[in-house]
């Protein structure tokens, strides 16, 4: 260590001491119960403020906002999605003892795990993104399961967003007035290789559902 880095460590110890005392959700583990996502972003900052940002996702345990879905307010409900790395350090349960069977003894999680969450209603969901995704719609969209499936060849594959007199025919054909709203999902035909739910892709502005997803 040089005396650069021993004069940044004593300025960050000096720093975290004349931190305001910490009155928010708990720091460095996994909470399940609900959390506003205000509770959370504020828990997460404290978090890194104190711990720094390398590797905080996977050293916290603590849910931090997806890199891949922003908020949305859709009608009388919101989305937020979290994610939590509850995979366990490489090599950390690789250890062995003779007569141990081989393998890995590793116990953890073991996976990324997300939530979704509905402030206004103080809702949540904690599973895989499909599932948390799924979970929010059948919270705010109650009957997206049963949606008549955009046959893929009118969707283009992913296609455009931008709404066209055919695919805006086909909604209205089949689609109740409930689903053709601002920040509706759309429910497609997809390959089993394209099954993620891909938000702000229907051309209402909300998800475009993976038809393979459907029970």
């Amino acid at each position: 260590m040089t005396l650069m880095d021993m004069i940044n460590d004593l300025m960050h110890e000096d720093h975290v001491a004349g931190l305001p005392q910490w009155t928010g959700m708990p720091l460095g583990q996994l909470v399940t119960d609900y959390h506003h996502p205000d509770e959370l972003d504020a828990a997460w900052r404290r978090w890194v403020e104190i711990n720094g940002h390398f590797n905080s996702v996977f050293l916290s345990k603590m849910w931090h906002r997806s890199y891949t879905v922003r908020h949305m307010d859709i009608g009388e409900h919101t989305f937020d999605l979290y994610d939590v790395d509850l995979r366990c350090a490489a090599g950390a349960h690789d250890s062995r003892k003779i007569g141990d069977p081989l393998g890995p003894l590793c116990q953890c999680v073991g996976s990324i795990t997300a939530q979704a969450i509905c402030s206004r209603c103080s809702w949540h969901h904690i599973g895989t993104e499909a599932e948390c995704v799924e979970a929010w719609h059948d919270h705010a969209f109650p009957g997206w399961r049963d949606l008549p499936t955009l046959p893929g060849k009118l969707r283009g594959g992913m296609g455009p967003t931008s709404m066209t007199p055919k695919l805006e025919a086909w909604l209205e054909d089949n689609y109740t007035p409930a689903f053709r709203v601002p920040g509706a999902p759309i429910l497609t035909e997809r390959p089993s290789y394209g099954s993620r739910h891909i938000p702000n892709y229907s051309p209402f502005g909300g998800f475009d559902l993976s038809a393979p997803n459907k029970p």
